[in-house]
């Protein structure tokens, strides 16, 4: 028997303050503490914010952080980061395109507060870095839109409609913007601080298929297919 993963989802995820981290993809703690300053001194400046997807009593700051000298380090760590895994992942070759950060906001979420489901058109990748959070202030969850083979199969392990991931502070997740995606109401009465922002793609010498190395790879349909054991695992 064979089981083919059709369109499968990468979600990627790294924490920027983490100890083996070299500099040009980390920082420490103490810089999360200044974002966190500067995004309490833009709350101040404007304490109504948007309102889009946050609910309740989420603030959620205009788009422009991008644009703000406090935040390049973190946006460039983002760069890099998208460089180290996304694009690999997706065979494409840094030196051959352009990753750009389009648009970026500032959320913090107080208790009661939450984001209803919704997903980000018109970009390629979008993500969240969290600025201050210590896991219990409410889950991101990504959420499964077809549906009718959990309905069908409700107890099945490999039948999820939802994966969430804990915030914790430094940790950067990037997934594909047409990924349909919540964040839980914060039962605590702490403040998770983070960014989200959305990236396109500036394809400078690609044509269609894999590229490697300025080499066009044919997509390996038997990348993705694979035996199951007896009890019901793959066999590579």
């Amino acid at each position: 028997m064979a089981v083919r993963l059709l369109f499968p989802t990468p979600i990627f995820h790294r924490n920027f303050t983490q100890e083996n981290l070299s500099d040009d993809r980390g920082f420490d703690k103490d810089y999360c503490l200044m974002l966190r300053d500067e995004m309490d001194a833009m709350r101040r400046r404007d304490p109504v914010g948007r309102q889009l997807s946050n609910q309740y009593t989420g603030w959620q700051s205009n788009d422009g952080c991008e644009s703000n000298p406090i935040f390049q380090k973190c946006m460039n760590r983002i760069i890099t980061f998208f460089n180290d895994e996304a694009l690999p992942y997706h065979g494409l070759d840094p030196s051959l395109c352009k990753m750009e950060i389009t648009n970026s906001w500032a959320n913090i979420n107080d208790n009661g507060a939450w984001n209803a489901p919704h997903l980000h058109n018109g970009c390629w990748y979008s993500g969240v870095f969290y600025i201050h959070a210590e896991g219990d202030e409410g889950r991101i969850s990504f959420l499964d839109t077809h549906q009718k083979v959990a309905a069908d199969f409700p107890n099945s392990p490999r039948t999820p409609t939802s994966y969430p991931f804990l915030p914790v502070t430094g940790e950067c997740i990037l997934f594909p913007s047409g990924l349909m995606h919540m964040v839980e109401p914060n039962p605590t009465n702490k403040e998770r601080y983070s960014i989200s922002f959305n990236t396109i793609i500036n394809y400078e010498s690609l044509e269609s298929g894999h590229a490697r190395n300025g080499q066009i790879e044919d997509y390996n349909e038997n990348e993705f297919l694979f035996d199951l054991d007896m009890k019901g695992n793959p066999i590579r």
